[in-house]
């Protein structure tokens, strides 16, 4: 993660030419850093776009379910709420405290009685048990590099009992190359989330500039790796999961095509 101002150049379309007008007054830095992980929380906590349709792949699952970047609980809450034993694996501290605090609350505490949350960083995945189920929410794929994809495949299929299931969801690359923006106001802050699509490289750059009552400009930044489906399916049937589902989801986002893949380990 990088803190502070960087060179323009390094970002694409509107982003940089943002960093490039405000210069010096704005602070650029990771979209999931301590920074960040509360501006990222805010504006994802009431998506429920996959959420019916991971609870439907999961169903029948009564073993303990592994979830990966688990954030701030926008899944891990609702698995807990269907009944399901979860381990909410996350590398960011403050995303890990935000679902400690949902979790506080009196009427959601004997959720929190089926949860176990660890501080990690997914790609060394090691926790020396397996578990019936791994989920990997919210497109997150998108934010395993190509070069390590193959590896952390393998991780997950080790980490799952035989015959257990792995549930992604997936965007695959955009047709042509575009930039979209998209406002979002609450009462003390407004942000504008930029998206760069770049589907000859198979990428999207991601940008959150957030303006809020207090504090300096935030310039928040990710790039999202956009496998296709093919190649998605070729790297887990290389890493041990031969038979992969792959389910289009009921709700759309902006008209981009959402998928959710269950790929299982043999039994």
């Amino acid at each position: 993660m990088s803190t502070g101002t960087i060179e323009p150049a390094a970002l694409p379309g509107l982003a940089g030419r943002i960093a490039a007008a405000l210069g010096t007054s704005l602070t650029v830095t990771d979209m999931y850093g301590p920074l960040g992980g509360p501006v990222y929380h805010r504006l994802t906590v009431h998506d429920t776009s996959e959420i019916p349709d991971l609870l439907t792949r999961l169903r029948g699952v009564s073993g303990p379910v592994l979830e990966l970047a688990c954030g701030s609980g926008r899944l891990t809450i609702p698995m807990l709420a269907a009944g399901h034993r979860v381990t909410a694996l996350d590398l960011s501290a403050s995303l890990l405290a935000e679902l400690t605090r949902r979790l506080a609350d009196p009427a959601a505490r004997h959720l929190a009685q089926r949860l176990e949350t660890v501080e990690a960083d997914m790609f060394e995945l090691d926790l020396g048990r397996t578990f019936r189920a791994a989920v990997l929410g919210t497109t997150t794929i998108g934010l395993v590099p190509p070069e390590v994809r193959p590896a952390f495949l393998r991780r997950v299929h080790d980490h799952l009992e035989p015959g257990g299931e792995f549930v992604l969801s997936l965007h695959p690359p955009a047709a042509a190359a575009t930039e979209a923006v998209h406002p979002m106001t609450t009462a003390d802050a407004v942000d504008f989330l930029v998206e760069y699509q770049e589907p000859h490289l198979q990428r999207r750059r991601v940008a959150v500039l957030h303006l809020g009552r207090e504090g300096r400009p935030l310039l928040l930044t990710s790039t999202v790796h956009t496998p296709d489906l093919d190649t998605l399916r070729q790297e887990l049937s290389d890493a041990g999961f031969p038979a992969v589902e792959v389910h289009p989801v009921r709700r759309m986002a902006e008209g981009s095509p959402l998928f959710v893949l269950t790929a299982r380990r043999p039994a």
